[in-house]
């Protein structure tokens, strides 16, 4: 397993101020009314793993005058790592960064400052083996950061079926692409020989399907995320011994 680099984690956090299988849902959804306000993301952190022992750790700041910063941190034999803020209150994004690193090592990385391009565009800095590149990125609302996901949708009002179109902001695409979330029904999962009562989220985005799991009770902290697209899936995991 590669794991990332400390100076590249600590790189992440200080540009942002540090910080059972299932079928796809069924029945038909209701109109596009999912609301990511009704609910506060409560602080804490979780950790999945996959059978062949890559780990994600995901965590939820406190939020400070009014901003809330969110953890994603990926290793294994690739290793990608994002943070993003966002309005508490909203959800809304306001700046995000992410790091790539390749299984040669080599690293991408790209920051979005959301309102500070050109006309009130998102400004995208890019950065690879060869240079840095700043330009303009359109986010036409409404709009997620691909770096909030899947944390933020812990503040989902689940209950029913519902969707939502939206525009998936994805840095190294440097572009906002079309997506489309919908909430499945209630369903039951086996997690460690537990039985656990969870919502389905399935996402869609251009050439990407993935589907994230929520437990029925607050806070909501994720216990499975399909990698549709990839054949990959992460589970919940004790955090990992020091």
């Amino acid at each position: 397993m590669r794991a990332i680099p400390p100076f590249c984690l600590f790189v992440l956090l200080a540009m942002l101020g540090a910080c059972g299988d299932s079928e796809p849902p069924s029945g038909e959804p209701t109109a596009s009314t999912l609301s990511l306000d009704s609910l506060p993301l409560t602080p804490g952190e979780t950790y999945l793993i996959t059978g062949g022992g890559d780990t994600l750790r995901l965590a939820i700041l406190a939020p400070e005058d009014g901003r809330q910063r969110l953890v994603r941190v990926q290793r294994g034999e690739t290793a990608d790592s994002a943070a993003v803020v966002i309005d508490a209150a909203t959800k809304v994004p306001l700046e995000s960064f992410r790091l790539a690193v390749g299984v040669d090592g080599d690293t991408v990385s790209a920051r979005i400052e959301y309102d500070r391009g050109f006309e009130g565009q998102a400004r995208l800095t890019l950065t690879v083996r060869q240079g840095t590149g700043v330009e303009n990125l359109r986010t036409p609302p409404p709009f997620l950061d691909a770096a909030q996901l899947p944390l933020t949708l812990a503040a989902l009002p689940f209950g029913r079926l519902d969707s939502l179109h939206f525009n998936y902001v994805a840095p190294f695409e440097k572009r906002a692409l079309a997506a489309f979330l919908l909430v499945g029904a209630l369903d039951t999962l086996r997690i460690a020989g537990a039985s656990v009562a969870a919502w389905p989220v399935h996402l869609q985005v251009s050439g990407l399907e993935e589907r994230y799991w929520f437990p029925d009770q607050p806070p909501h902290a994720i216990v499975r995320l399909e990698e549709i697209t990839r054949g990959r899936t992460w589970t919940r995991a004790e955090p990992p011994t020091p």
